[in-house]
């Protein structure tokens, strides 16, 4: 005799039942009545032979048999979401979508995109920014420029660069307060970014720093970089960040000592992607980017 395919439709409520531990605010998420959660979470009891639910209090609580069919669920319907959008995938595959901090994608990246298009016109690209890492099992996101350590689990790792930090400051700083050295750093005004990195170079150069350390605090890259160019200070920063200023003539680099930064640059993506091959094209490109930006160098 065949086996009965699992009930989804009643594992569902099951599984808003176990996290809401209500009948009542379960039919509310579900569009039900508490009627139809009781008699749903009934049929599974029956069909299983088990005790699901027990009441405590004004909470149903889910017995250990119900939270394990509920874990079993919500994989179920993760691999489905996932299923589903591989198909999306199969179906538009000269699409990507490519997350990265807001720093780099407003800084390096944005500039970079007419290059883009020129090497890869077929291609359309979503760029997402968040300072989040991106979930790339269940947020559809095909490939992340990430920085860090290289430790994430399940995901093809790619390394691009090592971060290398910087002193700079802007013309009309420069102007204003004289002729600017390692020597002088102590002395003059800082910018300050979290996490901070000045004690580092300080201690790299053989230099006493200031103490306290003192300026204008920020935890944005983009605006410390801002700021520098704004003639507020001595700012350090790493190349991805400051390159198109640098370019400009708005930020000049005041010292030739530079820092390695904890953090590394890398690609990640999932190594099943049905885009595998717009994957690599994409960061076959990118790699030939930050090669033209000077990163792959040494500081």
């Amino acid at each position: 005799m065949p086996q009965q395919p699992p009930p989804f439709a009643g594992l569902r409520v099951l599984e808003a039942a176990c996290r809401l531990k209500s009948y009542s605010q379960t039919g509310e998420e579900l569009g039900v009545t508490h009627s139809a959660v009781s008699q749903t979470i009934r049929r599974l009891e029956l069909t299983y032979g088990l005790k699901l639910f027990r009441r405590q209090g004004m909470r149903m609580m889910p017995t250990d048999p119900a939270i394990a069919l509920s874990k079993a669920y919500a994989e179920a319907a993760r691999i489905m979401d996932r299923a589903a959008a591989d198909v999306s995938a199969d179906a538009s595959d000269d699409s990507l979508v490519v997350a990265m901090l807001p720093s780099v994608a407003k800084l390096w990246f944005t500039p970079r995109l007419h290059r883009l298009q020129d090497a890869l016109p077929e291609l359309a690209v979503e760029v997402r920014t968040a300072r989040e890492l991106a979930d790339l099992e269940t947020d559809g996101v095909d490939i992340a420029m990430r920085f860090g350590r290289g430790d994430w689990p399940g995901l093809h790792v790619e390394p691009l660069f090592d971060e290398i930090a910087f002193p700079v400051a802007s013309p009309d700083f420069i102007a204003r307060h004289g002729p600017v050295n390692d020597q002088r750093l102590a002395e003059l005004p800082l910018i300050l970014e979290e996490p901070q990195l000045w004690p580092t170079w300080f201690a790299a150069t053989r230099l006493t720093p200031p103490s306290p350390l003192r300026g204008l605090a920020f935890d944005d890259a983009a605006m410390v970089v801002e700021a520098a160019a704004a003639g507020l200070g001595v700012a350090l920063v790493r190349r991805i960040h400051a390159e198109g200023y640098l370019d400009a003539g708005r930020l000049v680099r005041v010292s030739p000592n530079g820092i390695k930064t904890p953090l590394s640059c890398y690609l990640v993506w999932r190594p099943d992607s049905p885009r595998i091959a717009t994957i690599r094209r994409f960061s076959d490109w990118l790699v030939r980017e930050c090669d033209r930006s000077g990163l792959l160098e040494a500081a």
